[in-house]
């Protein structure tokens, strides 16, 4: 059960491995680096004669097929060990088939020479599948596969439910600046906190994207905020809300500074490459939040009910 576990775990590092790989691959315009799918250029590997931007893309697919198959080993672990606790198990089976649907939204991306909008929902899909895996992590943790485990089901907790509208807002400012960064969106503002030295972008659509990303990163401070309290004041009941008040809260602060970097240093690629896996580092540490105010140790006999709950 323990190498379950730690599978589970592994798994969901690499996906966050694979998301950085992959905005390793549009920093340095590397998408097209193999410009047909599966192969690269017509072969198993890339050739070595056309440069880093091949090597880059096939490596950002070798780690695809790896966390593939790590995806496949923990669904087949949940259905060895924890076949009585069906959230877990139904949640690492589902993984299969999103990792499947990832990877051919991989190719229809390369298929059609990277659309903003599809590559924008690359990344999202691939944030959805870390969501679930966080989920898997912690239910293999806190369940007993022959009591099953405490599980809030329909009755979430308050702190759950803010969860969820963070991870949720977060999405859109996800989507948004996906979209933003391959549509050449990102250099239409020179200034920040100003765009060009409006507080309001002007008609042009690219500003108008770009300003867009930055209202709703403003607005995702809502929901987060009242998270980090929630999570403030569980701290006497729950081991792990301090650490992800205080993981969160600072990852959002050094997320909002590194973006402001990228423009007034015009997106170089340390710094481009931070922003959004710092970003799926949020995602992921949100993620885990959530999971871990609906999932109880199994040691309880059952779980509290939803009102003795704040996070």
């Amino acid at each position: 059960m323990k190498t379950a576990q730690r599978v589970a775990l592994v798994t969901t590092l690499a996906t966050l491995l694979l998301v950085a790989v992959g905005v390793l691959v549009r920093a340095t315009g590397s998408g097209l680096g193999c410009p047909d799918w599966p192969t690269c250029h017509g072969g198993v590997v890339p050739p070595g004669d056309l440069g880093h931007q091949p090597i880059i893309e096939f490596s950002h697919r070798f780690v695809a097929a790896s966390v593939g198959l790590l995806v496949i080993a923990t669904a087949a672990y949940a259905w060895r060990y924890y076949r009585g606790v069906p959230a877990v198990l139904w949640t690492a089976i589902l993984v299969v088939p999103m990792v499947m649907a990832q990877g051919l939204l991989g190719a229809i991306t390369v298929w059609r020479e990277l659309p903003p909008e599809i590559v924008a929902t690359h990344l999202l899909t691939a944030m959805v599948i870390l969501s679930m895996e966080a989920f898997v992590v912690v239910g293999m943790y806190r369940a007993d596969p022959e009591r099953g485990a405490a599980f809030a089901g329909t009755r979430w907790p308050r702190g759950g439910r803010v969860a969820l509208l963070s991870l949720a807002t977060f999405a859109v400012l996800l989507w948004i600046g996906g979209y933003m960064s391959e549509s050449g969106a990102s250099t239409a503002c020179s200034g920040w906190p100003l765009c060009n030295g409006a507080v309001v972008p002007a008609a042009d659509e690219h500003e108008v994207v770009h300003m867009l990303h930055r209202y709703i990163a403003a607005a995702f401070a809502l929901p987060l905020g009242w998270l980090l309290l929630l999570l403030w004041q569980s701290r006497t009941d729950r081991a792990w809300a301090t650490a992800s008040a205080i993981l969160i809260g600072g990852l959002y602060l050094v997320q909002v500074a590194v973006g402001a970097l990228n423009v007034w240093y015009d997106f170089p690629d340390p710094l481009t490459i931070s922003h959004t896996t710092i970003a799926a580092t949020i995602w992921l540490t949100l993620s885990f939040s959530l999971a871990l105010s609906l999932f109880y140790p199994a040691v309880h006999a059952q779980a509290p009910s939803a009102s003795a709950v704040t996070a």
